[in-house]
């Protein structure tokens, strides 16, 4: 017997039409696990750098004219080289603060999803709750994340947030 042939022998039958379908109808969004995750992952990313594209050209501006006030250009020339500088400094600073901002949406995003579908895979069932107690629980990470409890403890019983 040849190689192809077992291989052809051991491989299960392809799922029927049916059976794809009822994993579409049955998933979050019509769309299985699989597919969900890195979408929401991807299109996460894609806005996330977006929003970070446009904040960080325009700190990136920003700084720059603050860091060369003191030295305006006299000339033409020295015009056009200023702006031609802080062009390249804010499509720098843009990009940078772009990829940074896509990926902290990405992993945030990534996680709520995927432990929405732990969740629905632990209880059996996609509901409200899961969605729910996914989205509470990736808060509560990322409140860790940005103010560490630490800070809480010695803060807020003087009054300050």
């Amino acid at each position: 017997m040849d190689a192809g042939t077992r291989m052809q022998r051991d491989r299960p039958p392809p799922p029927s039409q049916a059976e794809i379908d009822a994993v579409y109808r049955n998933a979050r969004l019509s769309l299985p696990a699989p597919l969900r995750l890195p979408m929401a992952s991807t299109l996460s990313f894609l806005a996330g750098f977006t929003l970070g594209t446009a904040q960080g050209g325009k700190t990136s501006g920003l700084q720059f004219r603050a860091e060369h006030a003191h030295k305006l250009p006299t000339s033409t020339t020295g015009w056009f080289l200023y702006h031609k500088s802080k062009n390249y400094q804010m499509a720098y600073g843009g990009i940078r603060e772009g990829f940074r901002m896509g990926f902290k949406v990405s992993f945030w995003t990534t996680a709520m999803f995927a432990i929405e579908q732990m969740f629905d895979s632990y209880r059996g069932t996609a509901d409200l709750v899961n969605t729910v107690t996914s989205c509470v629980t990736v808060a509560g990470g990322f409140s860790l994340w940005s103010r560490p409890v630490s800070f809480l403890c010695c803060e807020m019983p003087l009054g300050g947030c």
